[in-house]
């Protein structure tokens, strides 16, 4: 069986408008120049097409012609290689999948150890965000709650008052170890982040300590998140107004 045979053969199962990279392709040692030409064979032949560099997708066809691929697998592009996460998806792209705004934007911001230039790709204006701290895998759900704590004022369309209960609910699913993990976390965000989360984790998560997070911060320090007193009930505590 040629090399163009078995890549054929491993693309039958990627489904129409799934992105994929070199990585989905068991090949041997020494046959990766190989894939690389037989990949680039079939993206001029219309099989498939090229995102990017290393990255394809199989098109899906309509009477309208072929469709781009849905932002999920955008997002999968841009914050995977070789099927391990590199990054992943912030911004108000995140902040509208987590319920917390209605608005929809054509940016996809990503988060990512590495800074790299914005590009537009597939009518997407793709922005990189750096994280100069080193995650993991099971990390990145609380790293955008996270992340959601920080830009709290700046989520368009809605206020601190309505994000604070949906967050809440995310943060009761979360396990003892999975909170005390976040407020690890929390040591790499700006001091109003470790504020908020020290108080809503005071408030609602007694056995989770706090203590870290509260010696980070300067006693003299105020934080502006206009969070009234009725929902955040210790805000005064963190000195939060």
């Amino acid at each position: 069986m040629t090399a163009t045979q078995k890549i054929k053969g491993t693309l039958a199962s990627v489904s129409d408008g799934e992105v994929f990279d070199y990585g989905r392709f068991a090949v041997g040692e020494g046959q990766e120049s190989a894939l690389t030409k037989a990949l680039s064979r079939l993206a001029k032949s219309g099989e498939i097409v090229r995102l990017e560099k290393g990255k394809y997708y199989k098109p899906r066809q309509t009477k309208f012609g072929a469709v781009r691929p849905p932002e999920s697998q955008v997002v999968k592009a841009l914050s995977m290689k070789n099927n391990r996460p590199v990054g992943y998806i912030t911004g108000t792209a995140l902040y509208n999948s987590l319920g917390l705004t209605t608005q929809v934007s054509n940016v996809l911001e990503i988060a990512r150890n590495t800074r790299l230039p914005e590009k537009d790709l597939l009518g997407y204006k793709v922005r990189f965000v750096v994280k100069p701290f080193t995650f993991k895998e099971q990390d990145i759900p609380l790293l955008q709650l996270l992340d959601a704590l920080r830009d709290i004022k700046k989520i368009p369309d809605t206020s601190a008052e309505k994000v604070i209960p949906v967050l809440l609910d995310r943060m009761k699913k979360l396990t003892e170890e999975e909170l005390k993990r976040m407020a690890k976390l929390a040591l790499e965000y700006n001091p109003a982040t470790r504020a908020l989360l020290g108080s809503l984790l005071e408030q609602l998560f007694p056995s989770v300590p706090v203590t870290s997070l509260r010696k980070s911060l300067n006693p003299l320090s105020k934080y502006k998140l206009n969070i009234p007193e009725t929902v955040l009930p210790n805000r005064s505590n963190w000195n939060i107004e």
